[in-house]
């Protein structure tokens, strides 16, 4: 199977040998294909038919509201899915866009095939509906941590809160964050130029040190 390295270095199919990855490639009616940086993967309000995979590179999960203002959701990494929730909501339309941010290659899987077990009631296709029910999971917490960091009523506020749970996860004093600032005030919901002085700030006060995507934190607050 011409791509099954790559199928198997991703949490969904890595348990699948390359006999069963390509009985679900039939069975999940998938295909494959290539985005450049900014080019739009799925599109907001278009008929939501598929879920996605993104094998290689990343995307971001972006919102338009009706006043126009857009809001980034979340980052999209390689072996992470999009669209599962709503293919089990039996959403028909798709809410958000999903950009890439680099070049990327993605696998687009039959939602309707997907989350509904095959007739023959096969072993691999419990294990994929098993993994897309954590995949669900796991995305509600992160939109949880979310909701926690924008919740808070200072950009200050809410940076640290989001800043302490990326150092937390990658248990690192440096760690780097998969947003630059134009799309972490876009995350976090406040304005780029107000983000940007309030790094600054701390910076200044030895509170925290940043290269691009690089963080350090050096002083906590309570």
């Amino acid at each position: 199977m011409k791509y099954y390295e790559i199928l198997k270095s991703t949490p969904m199919f890595s348990e699948l040998s390359e006999f069963e990855c390509q009985a679900m490639m039939f069975c999940f009616k998938t295909k494959f294909k290539t985005f450049l940086k900014g080019e739009i993967i799925i599109k907001q309000g278009e008929a939501m038919d598929y879920v996605v995979l993104i094998l290689k590179g990343s995307a971001n999960v972006q919102h338009i509201d009706v006043m126009g203002n857009i809001v980034i959701l979340m980052k999209l990494r390689a072996g992470e899915l999009y669209g599962v929730e709503s293919a089990y909501a039996n959403v028909e339309n798709n809410k958000d866009n999903v950009i890439a941010t680099e070049k990327c290659f993605v696998l687009f899987l039959d939602r309707h095939r997907l989350i509904t077990p095959c007739q023959n009631k096969c072993k691999r296709h419990e294990k994929v509906i098993k993994y897309l029910m954590q995949t669900v999971a796991d995305r509600n917490m992160e939109l949880l941590k979310k909701l926690n960091h924008i919740s808070k009523k200072t950009i200050r506020e809410k940076l640290l809160s989001y800043l302490y749970s990326e150092q937390h996860k990658s248990n690192t004093k440096y760690f780097e964050i998969p947003f630059n600032k134009t799309e972490l005030a876009s995350y976090l919901s406040v304005d780029r130029s107000a983000l940007s002085s309030e790094l600054n700030k701390m910076k200044k006060e030895g509170i925290l040190d940043f290269d691009k995507k690089q963080y350090h934190i050096i002083k906590y607050k309570k």
